[in-house]
């Protein structure tokens, strides 16, 4: 028996395998021309998946990236910010310990008090900066809202909040980008302690040429803490041979009522009371330097102080005359709180240090794990040139026979033999 095929049939079998070869010819050429192994998921329906997931993972890592460098930014303005505080405290620091020196005239004082607000306008300033994007540093999540302003009567008013914005750097990683204003200028440790000295010259204050200050005032329970009156005097003992003695004694008012009146005085033990008559009662523990009889002193509670409100504390006494103890007192209570502050500064601007390096090293790991994605993305996705080329080189092979041998079909006729 003999088999016939048909002229259409074998013509349309040529066809699609003419088709197949050139489509199988321009898929290597579009590869070579991309340079990509997988362009399609039909490429490599495996390797494509893989591949998908490697590239959100690259977009999410430049994600971070771009709010690591936005962080970066933010840090960078508020450390040269606090930088800039502690140089105007250490400035200011100079020229009150200059206000200090009696020989000084009444115009250098003067001299002294205008560069004394100069100074406050400049740690204003500084306690005002802005981003790159113009929003306030130190004005918590109020980046809108002017932090702090002058009120009448000098004292600096704080408008912002009391908290710090965040940047996302990785999946579960959150970095502080801003310190809100009050921790920074307003709530400053006491260095005294729980409470500050308040001096006042003549009655119920600083005898002449006194050189009274506080070394510390703390208290167990400040939440019940009330303002404490000091006063000091010299008491003449004489025994029963006819020797006199004169020691220091102390009293105390605890929130205007006497507790302790004329007790023994012990420079090294300082003051020391607890209520006999309430069990368990806050104790109240104060030391003195230079003590002189006639001496008072007044303390209020005060764990946090204000830098603003000590600055204008140098500003009110600075035309004050050097002769004056509670003056001097005064300013060199000033002095102990910029001491304070500097050092509160230099915690805070250390804290920011700290962030910055860490946001550094998260970079690193960022730009090492984009670096494994790449060349694992790489490895599944991009063209093996030479096999490439092999493979086009024989593509192309195939092609032309099978072209040739398409040719000499159409030219099988039963015409030919007649």
């Amino acid at each position: 028996m003999i088999n016939r095929v048909s002229t259409a049939s074998q013509y349309q079998n040529l066809t699609s395998n003419l088709m197949r070869k050139q489509g199988e010819l321009n898929q290597t050429n579009s590869q070579l021309s991309s340079g990509k192994r997988v362009e399609t998921a039909g490429d490599d329906p495996v390797s494509s998946v893989t591949i998908q997931n490697y590239r959100q993972q690259l977009t999410q890592l430049d994600q971070y990236n771009s709010a690591i460098t936005l962080a970066n930014n933010r840090l960078q303005t508020m450390e040269t910010a606090v930088a800039g505080v502690e140089d105007n405290l250490s400035a200011t620091k100079q020229k009150v310990l200059g206000m200090i020196n009696g020989a000084m005239a009444s115009n250098d004082r003067t001299a002294f008090k205008d560069e004394l607000i100069s100074l406050r306008d400049g740690l204003l300033e500084l306690a005002n900066s802005r981003d790159e994007a113009g929003n306030y540093v130190f004005a918590g999540n109020q980046v809108d809202t002017k932090p702090f302003m002058q009120a009448r009567d000098g004292s600096m008013d704080y408008h912002g909040d009391s908290q710090s914005r965040y940047a996302q750097i990785d999946k579960s990683v959150n970095v502080k980008t801003s310190l809100p204003g009050d921790q920074l200028f307003t709530d400053i440790p006491n260095r005294y302690g729980d409470f500050r000295p308040v001096f006042s010259d003549g009655a119920g204050g600083l005898t002449e040429d006194s050189k009274l200050h506080l070394l510390s005032a703390t208290t167990t329970d400040f939440a019940s803490a009330e303002e404490i009156g000091v006063s000091f005097e010299n008491i003449e003992t004489t025994d029963t041979a006819g020797n006199t003695t004169t020691t220091m004694h102390y009293s105390l008012t605890v929130g205007g009522n006497l507790v302790a009146d004329k007790q023994p005085y012990d420079p090294e033990q300082g003051i020391n009371y607890q209520d006999p008559a309430v069990a368990g009662s806050p104790s109240l523990e104060f030391k003195f330097g230079a003590v002189s009889s006639g001496d008072s002193i007044t303390l209020q509670p005060a764990q946090t102080i204000n830098i603003f409100d000590s600055i204008q504390d140098a500003i009110d006494n600075a035309e004050r005359p050097t002769s004056s103890p509670a003056a001097e007192a005064n300013l060199q209570r000033v002095i102990d709180d910029l001491d304070s502050g500097f050092v509160h500064m230099n915690q805070q601007r250390s804290e920011v240090g700290t962030i910055m390096q860490q946001v550094d090293r998260q970079l690193e790991q960022h730009l090492d794990f984009e670096l494994t994605l790449n060349q694992a993305q790489s490895g599944l996705e991009d063209l093996d040139y030479s096999k490439a080329i092999m493979d086009m080189n024989q593509q192309m092979m195939a092609l032309q026979a099978s072209q040739q041998a398409f040719g000499q079909t159409k030219q099988l006729s039963l015409f030919n033999y007649i």
